[in-house]
This record gives structure tokens, sequence and C-alpha cells, in this order.
């Protein structure tokens, strides 16, 4: 199809070599960033101050500009402005540089004439994913506007080329008359003139055809052959051309009787290879022949890059103004999470604080018959109220990681004692269900960069599963193997399996295995997909083994990579014993 939206490699080169300028007065901010884009092999430009950014965009304008929202009392909602003010940087994509903690005026963000926004602290995929869009649409843009440019070029061309042979081909024709008449040229003279006639139109870069007024192709030059591939053995007259294109399929009267030129319009040309070319056809009189036939001529320029070039913009507008809906929808699914949930969790910790409040007070009464168990109803209340809270609590994780708002807070820490002891500190639990236990690793200490509490989290998610789908008599293994780089968390149990058509949907959002009404356990459906957003944000996978009434097992990779300066003891994040209590009263249902 000749010029080409550029190809992924290109793109990529393309990206390697992009232009990046960060102004923020931060010089942790910068960095981080700096850090970030160099792992990217980006030229990285920065600026402590407007003043220095501003000069650095007169002196070198970059693929894009990451600016901070604020620096001293100066916005950068004015910076931007200015830039977008000017005709040379309107089109360069502004990314603000928005602190997490403080409020985020989108409407103030999006006038101001930025693309997007990132928050600090800086989460490395989103702030790369959101750049990369913006130098990807960028760099696809300047490509679209040089094809266009290039097409105008080749159309404008075209279009003179067909006007200078017209006419030339009329001074021909008359010049031709004029030595007939007046008899005093030989056919020498002839036959010269007639050569640089069929020399004009053999040589001519543009598809041309001579024909008479009754139908009769007369010549097709070479550019026509070489790009339909036909010759004018293949279409005698007008009537076969139709036959295998849809070239001049209308009455022969219109195309014949005519003394001035005109535009006849765009038609498909199919090849003889199959292929499909859209032409924009202009037809002229140029004459009559020696039998006074009227002899016609059709001169195409060839238009198919240009309208896929069109209709690739109508796409890409069509897909921008979907993008545009799908965000607006999903960010009114999130908010209406995040307000439900807080709203959810002020009733929800008045009731329990009330309870509590209560058991205190019920411990001050004399009971008059002392085997009646007077915690019985409250201990129902307090393991209900666990259970709301923690799929309060759950969802309003889920609407933070959506948001790109939750992060994990990562310490080097000893895996297989976190795993050992999250699984032993509910042993009794999963006995007193009838099951049993097992632990088992083929490394004592395995030191790696994690956030304990979560990973905790996950354990309690995958074993409460385990529990919930293992009948009485079955037995549940939880086993940690050491990979040269990352470490293997399996959880294993002897349960009803998944069925295999719901394998590939285990870790969906609200997704549950079992939906019908008289489904023996209850759940929410976040668990899983909450345990596997978890483990991707410590760079992990994980992934599912099952086989129905075989039972299941969960499999966990996490990377063996430290951080500088951040190690934990046991004591620190170590499983105590009133979290072991809370653990008793909780952990029937409310992980799921």
């Amino acid at each position: 199809m000749g010029q080409q939206i550029m190809d992924m490699d290109n793109m990529q080169i393309l990206l390697n070599n992009s232009n990046v300028l960060i102004i923020d007065d931060s010089y942790y901010n910068v960095k981080i960033l700096t850090a970030m884009f160099e792992q990217k092999e980006y030229c990285v430009r920065n600026a402590y101050s407007y003043e220095l950014g501003l000069k650095s965009v007169r002196e070198n304008i970059p693929d894009i500009i990451l600016l901070k929202v604020n620096i001293g009392n100066i916005y950068g909602y004015e910076i931007c402005e200015r830039l977008k003010a000017s005709y040379k940087l309107q089109k360069i994509p502004v990314i603000f540089i928005i602190d997490e903690s403080k409020p985020i005026d989108k409407d103030r963000v999006f006038t101001a004439g930025s693309a997007d926004y990132i928050t600090v602290p800086f989460n490395y995929k989103e702030v790369t994913t959101r750049v990369d869009n913006q130098l990807k649409i960028r760099a696809i843009q300047l490509e679209m506007k040089e094809n266009n440019d290039d097409l105008k070029k080749q159309v404008y061309e075209g279009k003179r080329q067909l006007e200078d042979i017209t006419e030339e081909l009329k001074e021909f024709n008359i010049t031709l008359e004029e030595e007939i008449t007046e008899r005093t040229k030989t056919e020498e003279a002839l036959r010269e003139s007639e050569r640089k006639f069929r020399y004009s139109i053999e040589e001519a870069p543009v598809p041309v055809m001579l024909y008479t007024q009754d139908g009769e192709v007369l010549k097709i030059n070479r550019t026509w052959s070489d790009i339909t591939g036909y010759t004018i053995a293949d279409i005698p007259t007008i009537s076969k051309l139709a036959e295998i294109s849809d070239v001049f399929k209308e009455d022969m009267h219109k195309l014949s009787n005519f003394s001035e030129k005109q535009s006849s319009g765009e038609y498909s040309v199919k090849t003889k290879h199959g292929n499909i070319r859209i032409w924009d056809f202009y037809l002229a009189c140029i004459g009559k022949l020696t039998d006074k036939r009227n002899m016609l001529i059709a001169v195409a320029v060839d238009i198919t890059e240009k309208r896929c070039m069109e209709q690739l913009q109508k796409n890409i507008e069509k897909e921008r103004i979907r993008l545009s809906e799908i965000k607006k929808y999903d960010r009114m699914k999130t908010d209406f999470f995040a307000n439900i949930s807080h709203e959810l969790r002020t009733p929800i910790n008045l009731i329990f604080s009330a309870i509590q409040v209560y058991k205190l007070k019920l411990k001050e009464c004399i009971c008059e018959n002392p085997c009646s168990d007077r915690y019985k109803y409250i201990k129902i209340m307090e393991q209900n109220c666990y259970r709301l809270l923690r799929l309060v609590n759950n969802l309003i994780d889920i609407t933070k990681i959506d948001s790109g708002y939750f992060s994990i807070d990562e310490v080097n820490y000893n895996i297989v004692s976190l795993v050992e002891d999250t699984t032993l500190s509910i042993a009794d639990y999963i006995k007193s269900k009838g099951l049993a236990v097992v632990f088992d690793t083929d490394v004592e200490e395995k030191v790696i960069a994690c956030d304990p509490e979560e990973i905790e989290r996950i354990m309690l998610n995958l074993l409460s599963n385990a529990i919930k789908f293992t009948p009485r008599g079955g037995k549940i293994m939880v086993s940690i193997e050491d990979g040269k780089k990352s470490i293997s968390i399996k959880v294993k149990d002897t349960g009803k399996g998944i069925p295999k058509e719901k394998l590939n949907s285990i870790f969906e959002r609200f997704v549950q295995v079992d939906k019908s009404l008289a489904r023996e356990n209850e759940g929410s459906g976040i668990g899983l997909s909450l345990v596997k957003a978890l483990v991707e944000l410590h760079g992990g996978t994980i992934s599912v083994k099952s086989r129905e009434g075989y039972g299941s097992e969960f499999i966990i990779h996490i990377p063996c990579k430290l951080v500088d300066g951040k190690t934990s003891s046991k004591n620190e994040y170590g499983i105590e014993k009133n979290y072991i209590e809370k653990i008793n009263l909780e952990f029937s249902d409310i992980y799921n």
C-alpha cells in the first residue's frame, strides 16, 4: 500500500530515542523518574524550576514534558497553558506530577492542556505505561502528518501532470491538423508527431488509457499495466474493462459525448492479482480519428493510500472516543465502590465498638446460672462484624488497586518462617474442621523483599479456600521450594476441585465457582482476585492446577530480590497471640 503507519520495531526505536524533560524541584522525584526513563533508554533532561524548564524547552523542544503541579507559589497549570499557547509546543504532551497526599483537581489538570497525570509516590508500571502511551500517540500523529503531506504532494503532482499531459496532447492534435490542412508537411513529420504523442502517453507517471466514443480501447500505458497487471489484450473494450473491474459501469453515452475535460469520480480497480486500488479518473476528448470517431483520454490518479489514511484516522478517532467512554464509566464504578465501602465501614465500626463496650459491662454482671454461656451471642456478633469489616476492607483495597493508589511496603524478610507461622497459627482451626494440615519446605531460611502483612493475607485467603472446599477427613498441604530466581509457595488440598471451564476465570473479579443458591459456602468472589493483585504487586505470578473431585493446587512464584536498607525481624511482623484469637473468630469466611 505504499506508505504505512510505522511498525512495532520502528515505534520502539523511536521510543528509545525519545527526549523527556522533567520540571520538578524535588531532587528525589527527579532521581526516581530519571532512573525509570534511563532504564527504557530515553534521553532525560531535568530542570528544578519553571524558569529553567522554559529555557530548556526553548533551546531544545522535547518529545514529552513531566511538569510538577506546583513549585513554590507558582502553579504548573499556568506554565502548561503558556506552553500550549505556543504553536510549536501545543502538540507536545504534558503530564502533571501531583503529590498523592494533596487533592487532585482533575478539571483544572485537563483544562490547562495536560494529556495525563501521575502521582507521587511513583508506581513504575503506571508511570512508564502513561508516558509510553503519550509518546506513541505523539509518534503516530507525526507519522500521519508526514504521510498526509506526502499524499497531498502526490495528488497535486498527479493533477498537474494530468493538466500538462492534456494540454500537450491538445497541442499535438492542433499541430497535426494544421500540418494536414496546409499540406506542407510530409509523412515523416506526421510520424514524428505521432511518435511524440505515443511516447508522452507511454512514459506518463500516471495510468492513461485512450479509447474511442464507441468503446474501443486504443491504448493503455505502461504505468496502467504495471499497477493492474492487465494489457490491452485483456481489455480491448470499455465493456470488457467494466466486466473485470468497477470502472466505467455507467452508460457509455455519458462517457463519450462531452467536449471539455471533466472528473468522472472515484472507482475501485481490481488488479490481476485480486488487489483493490482506488483511482480518481479525469476524462477529456482530444480529437477525431481518420474515421471521424471521437478519441478520448482517461487519466487516473491513484488515491488508495489517501483513502486508507482517511479511514485510519476515522478508526483512531472512534477508538479514542470509545476509550474515553470506557475510562469514564470505569472511573464512575471505582468511585461508587470507594464511596459505598467507606460508608459501610463507619456503621460496622460503631456496631463493633458497642459490642466491645457491652462485653466489658457484661464482665461486671453476676450470672445466676454459671452454666450459661453469656458470651455466645456476643461472639456471633463479633464474628459477623469481622466478616463485614474484612469484606469492606477488601472492596476498598480493590478500588485502590484499580485506581493505582495501592502500594506494598517491601522489607527484607524470612519468607519461610512467615509462611510457616501463618499456617501453624490456624492449625488448630483446621483440625477442628476434621482436616489434616502438613507444612514442608526444602529450605530453612530465605530472605527476600516482600510485604509480610500482605503475604499473610495471601496465605490466609488460600488456606480459607482450601478449608471451605475440602470435606472432613481431607488434607491441606503447604510447601515451599527454593528456585534460583524465585521462591515457590504451593497450597494444595484434596477437596472438590474446580471445573475445567472455570479455571481460566477463577482469578477474575466477583467470580465464584459455585453460583447456585444452594451452595455450601458463602463468599464475595473477590478473594482470589485480590490474591492475584497482591502477588503481582510483589512482581510475582499465581496459577492453579485442579481436577474436579481430586482437589486443587495454587502455585505462587515470588522473585528473589532484596531492597536496600529495609530488613525486619520476626518480632516486628510475626503472628502474635491476640492476632491468632482474632483469626479464630473471623477466619471461617472473611477472606473470600
